[in-house]
């Protein structure tokens, strides 16, 4: 359907859904600039030719990271940044996944959670790859949190992209053997002694050392739940099978860092993918149609408003997070694996492109970027961002 049909069903709906289940001021936030992105609440910017030929006045988007109309530049700017920074090798993609059993924890607990979840794989990552045993060598990795499933439904895991090798101690560079990177069993029960261990830990006021943790360190209890049954129910799951999936590897990074790159704006759907709304309900295509027995599902409106704000993230909450030689601190040891590798030292992306550069980047053939009259990029030249639209004689 057409770009904005997620806003239309927020207009068509919210109100009613606010005042039917309420809703929080995180979820209230993100609603709201879903509704009014690209209207006149967000302010508005000017446009002009360069040549003097035309100048033209645009609602601003929200930017909001759960607004499905927004992202499409900052998400660019992301792969641009990651291809500078990608080493010349194949790549591995990991899916690390929990039980369902301990949503009910991060509901409660989102940016702590995920916090301690990013910990867990990749420490379980770096103990099990720098071991002589497996790789021996410290590896980079790029993580990425998701917490939705193809219907939107609850489904808390995370993509991390790992190159198919690292330094080891004498700072050489060490490819990974064949194309076997680590038994999946062996990967999945490290991470599920390490991140039920740190979810025990998170229970707990004081640190090992006796100091009394700030309240944002210690997770809380869900609501009709007390901390000993939050307990119990992590040493059952320490009794469980869990999954963690490793993917064949890629030859190199472009096309996996293209994959999750579409997770880590706009929230839990593509507007590509509504293919029906007829005021009520709306229909829906599967993003991975092969692992249904239908191609598309069917929620009414409201239904579709609370899979969207159940996924909006605490303020603050990184979803994307990079380890190892890809951390910013290890710039060195980024830059002696290129060099072994025949690349050049890496250098971080400071001039970011306008976003009419990177939009006629993305859209070549895309005519409203560029002045009808000479054909020159536009180019703003002014922003109101105080939440009010432009002058009337100037909207005029």
């Amino acid at each position: 359907m057409k770009a904005g049909i997620v806003q239309r069903i927020f207009k068509d709906h919210f109100d009613s859904y606010k005042d039917k289940h309420g809703v929080s001021a995180r979820e209230w936030k993100a609603a709201h600039n879903i509704i009014t992105c690209r209207t006149r609440e967000q302010g508005y910017h000017v446009d002009e030719c360069p040549n003097g030929h035309l100048s033209i006045i645009l609602n601003n988007s929200c930017k909001h990271r759960s607004c499905p109309q927004c992202g499409s530049t900052e998400t660019e700017i992301w792969l641009q940044r990651r291809k500078l920074q990608a080493l010349d090798c194949s790549y591995y993609q990991i899916v690390f996944t929990i039980s369902h059993d301990l949503h009910q924890i991060w509901r409660w607990n989102r940016r702590l959670f995920t916090n301690l979840l990013f910990l867990a794989a990749w420490h379980t990552l770096r103990e099990l790859l720098g071991s002589e045993r497996w790789l021996g060598a410290l590896t980079g990795a790029i993580g990425v949190f998701q917490s939705w499933d193809d219907e939107m439904l609850e489904h808390c895991h995370l993509h991390f992209i790992i190159p198919a090798g690292g330094l080891d101690k004498a700072r050489k560079w060490k490819p990974i053997d064949g194309e076997f990177l680590i038994p999946a069993k062996v990967l999945s029960a490290k991470f599920r002694g390490k991140f039920l261990a740190y979810l025990r830990e998170g229970f707990k006021k004081f640190t090992k050392t006796g100091i009394e943790k700030p309240k944002n360190q210690v997770l809380v209890a869900p609501n009709g739940k007390s901390v000993q049954q939050c307990l119990n129910l992590i040493n059952k799951l320490g009794r469980t099978k869990w999954h963690v999936y490793i993917e064949p590897p890629y030859e190199h990074a472009n096309g996996v860092f293209k994959y999750v790159g579409r997770y880590i704006r706009r929230g839990p759907i593509s507007e590509k993918r509504i293919i029906g709304y007829d005021g009520e309900t709306v229909t829906i295509a599967y993003a991975h149609p092969e692992k249904h027995e239908k191609s598309s599902f069917r929620v009414n409106a409201g239904t579709f408003i609370h899979r969207i704000l159940t996924h909006v993230p605490e303020s603050g909450t990184h979803l994307v997070r990079s380890y190892g030689l890809f951390h910013p601190r290890c710039i060195e040891k980024l830059n002696a694996a290129r060099i072994q590798l025949g690349q050049p030292p890496y250098k971080t992306l400071t001039e970011l492109p306008s976003a009419q550069e990177l939009l006629d980047q993305m859209f070549p053939e895309w005519d409203a970027i560029r002045c009808p009259e000479c054909g020159a990029l536009l180019q703003t030249v002014y922003v109101e961002r105080h939440c009010q639209g432009p002058p009337l004689k100037l909207a005029a």
